[in-house]
This record gives structure tokens, sequence and C-alpha cells, in this order.
């Protein structure tokens, strides 16, 4: 999902108003991007990779992990850490995610055409983690940034750090276990997305186990 970092989002309601201006915006400009890149040869093949982090922590003694709400919290670190890094090889981009409880993170540069790049692509992984957990141990020894698809004990009980209330009074889309405490400061658009997708379709998302 796109970062929106200026202006604010339409509602549904305003987004009818316009919806055709906006279509109509959207062909003008794949017309003209195609025009203008159209005769456009031998380019450098380039590519990257994109990874979504899980932050948790670790309550060792009662043998529970939660989700860390803390990425708002690193991002401004691992920004002017990066900034200070020379060498454009070992710095790393970061985003925020929609979720609190994730972060975003791309290589600085692109991957180029070699067969040689295949083979820093895991150890540019590693560097992400390191940035990362470095920061965390500073501050404690049980939090960590992790690579899982999924968090087990997502929706169950109290799942987060610092402890969250969920339910459906507690989130804009009606979801019984994604409270709006779950969405990261620094992505504004995701709310009014939840928002608006409930408006348009007058009832909120169901997906169900078979």
């Amino acid at each position: 999902m796109g970062l929106l970092s200026e202006g604010n989002p339409l509602s549904w309601t305003e987004i009818k108003l316009v919806l055709q201006q906006i279509r109509t915006y959207g062909l003008d400009q794949l017309v003209n991007v195609f025009n203008k890149y159209k005769d456009r040869q031998k380019d450098a093949f380039l590519w990257g990779d994109e990874t979504e982090l899980t932050l948790v922590r670790f309550d060792h003694k009662n043998k529970n992990v939660r989700l860390l709400l803390k990425s708002h919290q690193l991002l401004p670190i691992l920004s002017e850490l990066n900034k200070k890094i020379d060498d454009e090889a070992y710095r790393i981009t970061w985003h925020p995610e929609a979720c609190n409880f994730a972060i975003e993170s791309v290589p600085f540069q692109p991957y180029g055409f070699s067969s040689s790049y295949f083979n820093t692509v895991e150890a540019n992984m590693r560097l992400r983690r390191k940035q990362v957990q470095r920061i965390l141990f500073e501050q404690t020894d049980c939090e960590y940034i992790l690579n899982i698809t999924a968090f087990p004990r997502y929706g169950q009980g109290q799942y987060t750090y610092p402890p969250i209330e969920y339910g459906l009074s507690y989130s804009v889309e009606k979801s019984l276990c994604y409270s709006d405490s779950l969405m990261s400061p620094y992505h504004p658009r995701m709310k009014s997305l939840l928002i608006n997708i409930n408006e348009r379709r007058q009832s909120k998302v169901s997906i169900n186990i078979p």
C-alpha cells in the first residue's frame, strides 16, 4: 500500500462525487507516461525486494509472546541511523506498515542485472534485522524482530504489548480482532481505507473459515 505523506484521504461520499474525474486523471496519466517512455531502450535491469518484519516481546517468566506495538518509535531512529552510513550498499530504507507491530524494509540501492547480486540478498536481509535488533537490545533484552508470515496468537487474549482493547466497538471496520490501536500513526490512509470499504459495501468485510 502506498504511503500517504501529504494531504488528507477522501471519504467514500466525497469520492463518489469525483469518480469520473479520478478515472480520467488515471487514464490520462497512464497514456502520458506510456508516450513519454515508449521509445526507451537498453535500460539496465534493476530489481529489489521488500520484507515486512514483525516486532514481538517475550515474557520469559510467564512463557508468553506478544506483538510489540513499537514501529512508530523505531522508524525515526532507523531513518537517522541510515543517513549516517556513507556506504550505500549498507544503507536500508525503512517504511511504516499499516500495523504498528510491523515495519517494512527495502535495500537502499536496487540490485543489478548480474547474477552475482543473488548472493547479496540474504546478507542484506540479515543486515536489516540486525539494525533493528541492535536498537531493541539497547532498551531491553526481551524484544525481537522476526520474519514470520503470521502471528499464531493474533486475536487471542491479550496478544499485544502494551495491551489494547479490541472488539467491535474498538474497530472502524467492526473487526473482532483488529483494533484501531493496532494501526500505525504514520499510515493515515489505512484507517480511511477501512472506513471507505465498509461504506461502499454497506457492510463490513466478511472473512470466514470454510
